[in-house]
């Protein structure tokens, strides 16, 4: 019996990345989906929504957001790059994502959604953005996640958990917060090396 043609494409494991993306942001079960749609606050006048993270789903998807497997520095394990070159760059391949990559994900949706709507938050109020949510999709799992130490990065992973849970941002959809409310998060935030330059 002959083998059937089978084409692979050279580019596989970079559009199966894309994928995963994708599904983390546009998820077809329930229970991640109520994690993406737990999402939603402001900071700031920022908005961070499920629509807004469905959006930067679909960029992925239709390529207007690329995605790169590439070195990400010393501090992290993913980033976003803005502007006409706009992708997401993940230190590693990751076809079986668990919740802390999809956390990672989210993380750099915030992002990411910003810089669709063409909107330019403070450095430190992006990342807390970010930060914040990428804990409220933890939570609103039913997940917690605490680290141990007091290295800067677990300061601030530390700090959006006590934040998320202090205003119950998993569970009252729609908060408008100011920057007053999560200042200890900014705090670390700036005292954290890989954001001095910023």
């Amino acid at each position: 019996m002959p083998i059937p043609w089978v084409c692979v494409m050279p580019d596989a494991p970079n559009m199966l990345q894309r994928l995963q993306v994708a599904r983390t942001l546009e998820p077809d079960d329930g229970y991640y989906k109520r994690r993406i749609d737990a999402c939603d606050f402001s900071l700031e006048g920022f908005v961070v929504s499920p629509t807004r993270l469905h959006g930067v789903g679909q960029a992925v998807t239709n390529g207007t957001i690329g995605l790169e497997i590439a070195d990400t520095g010393r501090y992290f394990a993913a980033a976003y790059s803005r502007g006409p070159q706009r992708h997401f760059t993940l230190r590693k391949l990751t076809l079986q994502p668990n919740d802390s990559w999809r956390e990672e994900i989210v993380h750099e949706s915030v992002h990411a959604a910003f810089d669709l709507a063409k909107e330019t938050p403070a450095d430190d109020l992006d990342e807390a953005a970010a930060y914040l949510a990428g804990a409220v999709f933890i939570i609103a799992g039913g997940l917690k996640i605490t680290y141990p130490g007091a290295d800067e990065g677990s300061n601030i992973l530390n700090a959006a958990n006590e934040a998320v849970e202090r205003l119950k941002l998993h569970e009252r959809k729609g908060q408008r917060l100011r920057r007053e409310q999560v200042r200890d998060l900014l705090a670390a935030i700036n005292a954290h090396p890989g954001y001095q330059s910023n």
